[in-house]
């Protein structure tokens, strides 16, 4: 770990320049700020589209791990047809669904 005495400029301003290329950030990335033990942590992060908020959410994720550790161990079914996947859920009339 290194550590780089950085004048802050005009408007709060810092330049990552010196160790940009080892934590691998270039213009035009994010970074994620985090206050911590009187300082700040700079990390790059990745970055989504405002319409795909809710498959980064914590409880979108948790599900996505269910979902493939249940594909994983082969606990998964196949249908090749919409009434005998409503029918495995319970539903009674396939006929009332269709949009």
């Amino acid at each position: 770990m290194s550590e780089i005495v950085q004048q802050v400029q005009k408007r709060m301003l810092i330049s990552l320049a010196q160790i940009a290329k080892r934590i691998h950030i270039k213009e035009g990335d994010y970074v994620l700020l985090e206050e911590r033990d009187g300082g700040v942590f700079i990390r790059p992060v990745s970055w989504h589209d405002k319409n795909q908020e809710y498959f980064w959410s914590d409880e979108w994720q948790e599900k996505m791990k269910r979902s493939a550790e249940a594909i994983e161990e082969g606990n998964v079914k196949s249908f090749t047809n919409i009434e005998g996947l409503l029918k495995e859920l319970g539903e009674e009339d396939a006929d009332d669904h269709s949009n």
